[in-house]
């Protein structure tokens, strides 16, 4: 009986063996040798956006959109040191609101020139570390015309609205990340539109 009882102890501890869940290595190179995007905590997010809305330029407004606009007129893909593609339009040719855009690469560049003819218009951002780089970098987005913005790097879709911005006006964002120093430089990968 007591070899029987072995026995099965044996057998059961083979199954809790077999059941329990293998530990994956943590995911730390993707393609192109970049780090694995790994999943924000709503914690996390919370946290941004309360970092975000406190930092807030007095004619810039934020919410949380969670996912991607839909595309909006013609689409600029901007790379640090590199050509812009544009579909649908000349690359940097002062065009209206909307168009759409994408990032990858960048740590100080202008995006395309544009006019609003609206005092009030938005921006959607989702942006993310190209590298893991540390907390003292911040990814930044100033609008020529006025109003400097803190996109969390989070991969999360915000969208600012700025106001009281003059009419007619040729203006651009400007993406920059801050604190680069030395070699130590962030790049950034995102998207998003400008829109009214």
């Amino acid at each position: 009986m007591k070899r029987s009882l072995g026995a099965a102890a044996a057998v059961t501890a083979g199954f809790l063996l077999l059941a329990a869940p293998a530990q994956a290595a943590p995911e730390t190179e993707a393609a192109g040798n970049k780090q694995a995007k790994s999943t924000v905590s709503a914690a996390e997010i919370a946290a941004n956006n309360a970092a975000v809305w406190a930092s807030l330029p007095p004619n810039v407004t934020m919410r949380v959109t969670g996912k991607a606009p839909k595309i909006q007129g013609p689409i600029d893909h901007y790379t640090q040191n590199g050509p812009t593609v544009t579909t649908g339009v000349t690359p940097f040719a002062v065009d209206a609101i909307p168009f759409s855009y994408t990032f990858s690469g960048v740590w100080s560049m202008d995006g395309r020139d544009f006019r609003s003819t609206r005092t009030n218009f938005c921006k959607d951002i989702e942006a993310t570390w190209d590298f893991p780089e540390e907390s003292y970098h911040e990814f930044k987005v100033t609008l020529s015309a006025g109003g400097t913005i803190t996109v969390p790097t989070d991969g999360v879709m915000r969208t600012w609205c700025w106001s009281n911005v003059p009419t007619n006006t040729t203006m651009h964002f400007r993406y920059f990340s801050t604190n680069n120093s030395g070699g130590d430089i962030a790049k950034a990968s995102g998207s998003g539109s400008v829109h009214y």
